[in-house]
């Protein structure tokens, strides 16, 4: 019966991640939000989401309640809640990163990407749990790195692919951010239900988080803004020429294009902002450039709460459901050692590529194949389970 639980639990959380990735990726789409432009930056949907995650965590708790659960049980104690505080933390900058990265390319080119960390599992539960590090598990890592390294393999052979297929270093960085949250998550929520109370559920623990990742979003939205007014990080005093061609003037229509045009001197190598403008005109010029997300790093924060466009809300709303379902079931199942079920929550990624080929994005051979091969080499990782009894950790509190 422990198994069949596990197995559904699994499976669940495959469609909640699966959809996760397609509903952020259509919410940062101007097809799927009324043919605008998004204007909704990966900050305020990530707060949007946090909040639906919020609410719905909320009413399942209300209901717990209702049915009898004795309120006590809603507190994890201070140990449980610190690690779920850096949980919170890296949750949020997780999350930015993910609806950063759906703005630009398509899931089935970084999804893969961003579970690299699940190749380590093993070896961070023989550290952390003296668990046995077997063949399967480097198998399975070497089919990980043959299926990433798959769609790559034009470049590699000295290939001319399209430019569109493949990462550049921006998504790079923000894979290894992602890497480095959500393996430091699967760790921490082993911990965290090893050192929560007996008898506090998932639900108490997801409330929890989320209150927590409201806290830390709200707060980064107030004040990374605030910096990057302080920094001047929208009125730069020079930016080379190719880069204010292409990311401020092509972006513009014309009587913002000649209003910036007014303001910047164009010499051999950049362009450069006339010295002692008013004050209204640099806050205008600030405007511009904030609304073409010129520097990209505080463009991830910028925007009201309550944007012009509602479209990409109602998919992050929608984002916020399925990731309360996936965080409930990984709260659920973290009494098991990370290593031992985390990989097969990824077999949606062999999917992926066919899904997006319905969406009409171009997907290549070697792109299906290299999501094949790394969703097998997660899942031979822990293939030997019979062989393996699954046990769960023992909490420190029974």
């Amino acid at each position: 019966m422990e198994l069949i639980l596990l197995f559904l639990w699994v499976m669940i959380i495959n469609g909640g991640l699966g959809g996760q990735y397609i509903l952020n990726w259509m919410g940062n789409q101007p097809e799927y939000v009324g043919n605008k432009a998004v204007g909704v930056s990966p900050g305020v949907m990530t707060w949007w989401r946090e909040l639906s995650k919020l609410l719905w965590a909320a009413i399942a708790v209300v209901v717990e309640v209702i049915r009898g659960k004795e309120i006590k049980y809603l507190w994890p104690g201070s140990v449980a809640l610190i690690t779920i505080m850096i949980c919170a933390f890296t949750g949020v900058i997780e999350n930015i990163g993910f609806f950063y990265l759906p703005r630009y390319y398509s899931p089935h080119l970084f999804a893969p990407y961003v579970n690299i960390y699940l190749a380590f599992l093993p070896f961070f539960g023989k550290f952390m749990f003296n668990a046995s590090i077997r063949k399967e598990h480097w198998i399975g890592v070497l089919l990980v790195v043959l299926g990433l390294a798959i769609p790559h393999a034009p470049r590699i052979f000295g290939g001319n692919p399209d430019p569109n297929t493949f990462l550049d270093s921006t998504a790079i960085i923000w894979i290894i951010i992602i890497n480095l949250c959500l393996g430091s998550q699967q760790i921490l929520n082993n911990k965290t239900v090893q050192t929560a109370f007996s008898g506090v559920g998932p639900n108490a623990l997801v409330l929890w988080r989320e209150i927590w990742k409201m806290l830390f979003i709200t707060s980064a939205l107030i004040i990374f803004p605030l910096v990057g007014s302080f920094l001047r990080a929208n009125i730069p005093d020079q930016v080379p020429v190719n880069k204010f061609e292409t990311r401020v003037l092509a972006k513009l229509d014309e009587p913002k294009k000649e209003f910036i045009l007014t303001h910047y001197v164009k010499t051999e190598t950049s362009y450069q902002l006339k010295k002692e403008l008013p004050a209204v005109v640099e806050k205008k010029i600030e405007k511009i450039f904030i609304s073409v997300e010129y520097h990209r790093f505080f463009a991830l924060f910028e925007g009201s709460i309550f944007p012009n466009n509602w479209w990409p809300i109602l998919f992050v709303i929608a984002a916020g459901l399925t990731g309360y379902i996936y965080s409930f079931g990984f709260f659920k199942l973290s009494k098991f050692s990370a290593h031992l079920w985390v990989p097969y929550t990824n077999v949606w990624l062999a999917l992926l590529p066919f899904i997006m080929l319905l969406f009409g994005k171009d997907v290549t051979t070697y792109q299906i194949i290299g999501a094949i091969v790394v969703t097998a080499g997660l899942v031979v990782g822990v293939s030997d389970y019979k062989r393996n009894k699954i046990e769960a950790i023992k909490n420190t509190h029974e």
